[in-house]
């Protein structure tokens, strides 16, 4: 069975991005037969200009991350073009202009990755609840392959979040998701979102990172940096930032995140700060101010299951790092997101904290916080066990979004065709 994978975050520098393509590629891979191809998150986000040197007839047509040292004289004399629809009347329009090889220097190579596919799979990660290009690009490319290639199609692990986009996904959504063969969201508030905007195709399974078994993973790195960094055997906790901006270290202020480590090393002496994306790297000069263990890009995403295991808890706005946390029984304190995914897993996680506290305003909810921690840490057997009991429970759900995709594949391949499409 042929796979047509879109959306390889593999090269994202987001410990969770990455973590959602390894582990989809697993699930994946479990399908007897199956062979994968892949379109990476930078061929969906790749822009173009129109090159036209005065005085010549011909044109050209360039990758605007391709311009180099030239790239301000190819400016002058190039304009923005765009071969895909930016908005949901332009769909049947840009379809028509890709088969009829007018769709740009992306669309023969699409067209071939589809044609020789059985099946095409859409990683929603990082894309559909913001009102981003590759979102738009990559659900314009389901739908191209779906309506006019006759291939089944499947949007899966993905967060809906459109009452704060601009006013251009939902529509596109509407257009595209009732034409899939399956909708996977990856909580139940994305769920809903999806009913409220009148798609009922929808379907509910785990974040596919519950899929990976933190039983197999190999703990000699993270001990080996334990040593490194005096940690040893002292109990610590984790604390990275969030997709929102949070309150960093100035030249003559520590700030607020500061500030919340040191009330948090009142009751656990010894931090660990993590960040992997460029937007937290000013939790390095935190940690240093702090005297807490700084846990940097340098590190891969499967380090961060042994690392969390032994803290004792994790504050956290990062999505991934909540699951992980709660895949090796390590009990977290939410902070806010740019959307409702921490809210939603929390609820799918059963966890008795499903509103986040505020990343942006550490000051006015740091005694919360606090408390919360008090709480984590007198009750920690309990709510950890009650984690890694609920996450094993997911695990077993995720994986059987493995048989939904085979069984797909299987009805193209006799030529049996998708079938009905999946209601709720």
């Amino acid at each position: 069975m042929k796979i047509l994978l879109i959306n390889d975050n593999s090269a994202l520098p987001n410990w969770g991005a990455q973590a959602t393509t390894h582990c989809l590629l697993r699930v994946l891979w479990s399908i007897p037969g199956a062979e994968t191809a892949a379109i990476p998150h930078e061929w969906l986000t790749r822009l173009h200009r129109m090159v036209r040197i005065p005085g010549l007839r011909s044109s050209s047509i360039v990758r605007n991350d391709a311009l180099g040292f030239a790239g301000p004289i190819v400016r002058r004399v190039s304009t923005p073009i765009d071969f895909f629809p930016q908005v949901a009347d332009d769909f049947d329009f840009w379809a028509d202009e890709w088969l009829a090889g007018r769709g740009g220097p992306q669309a023969a190579e699409f067209l071939s990755m589809a044609r020789d596919a059985d099946i095409v799979v859409y990683n929603g990660e990082n894309s559909i609840y913001r009102n981003t290009g590759e979102g738009r690009h990559g659900l314009f490319l389901m739908w191209i392959a779906k309506t006019r290639l006759q291939k089944p199609t499947c949007i899966v692990n993905h967060t809906a979040h459109l009452d704060e986009v601009l006013p251009v996904m939902p529509a596109i959504v509407k257009l595209v998701y009732p034409e899939l063969d399956l909708v996977a969201v990856r909580e139940p508030r994305s769920l809903d979102n999806l009913k409220d905007h009148g798609i009922r195709n929808a379907v509910l399974f785990p974040d596919i990172v519950f899929a990976h078994d933190p039983d197999t993973t190999d703990s000699e790195p993270v001990d080996r940096w334990r040593r490194e960094v005096g940690l040893g055997d002292d109990p610590y906790f984790c604390l990275s930032g969030s997709g929102l901006l949070m309150s960093m270290a100035r030249p003559t202020w520590d700030g607020e995140v500061a500030e919340l480590v040191r009330a948090l090393q009142t009751l656990v002496p010894r931090a660990v700060l993590m960040a992997k994306d460029p937007w937290c790297a000013g939790l390095e000069e935190v940690a240093r101010r702090t005297g807490a263990a700084f846990f940097g890009p340098e590190h891969g995403f499967p380090e961060l299951w042994p690392l969390l295991e032994r803290a004792s808890f994790l504050v956290t706005g990062h999505f991934h790092y909540a699951i992980m946390g709660a895949m090796v029984g390590c009990p977290f304190v939410p902070l806010s997101v740019n959307n409702h995914k921490m809210q939603g897993v929390c609820e799918h996680l059963g966890w008795h904290l499903t509103e986040p506290f505020d990343a942006t305003s550490l000051a006015t909810c740091r005694n919360g916080i606090v408390n919360e921690v008090r709480r984590l840490l007198d009750e920690r057997p309990e709510m950890s066990s009650q984690l890694a009991v609920r996450s094993a429970e997911m695990r077993t759900e995720v994986w059987g979004l493995a048989e939904r995709i085979a069984e797909l594949g299987r009805g193209a391949i006799r030529g049996e065709g998708p079938g009905p499409k999946t209601t709720t």
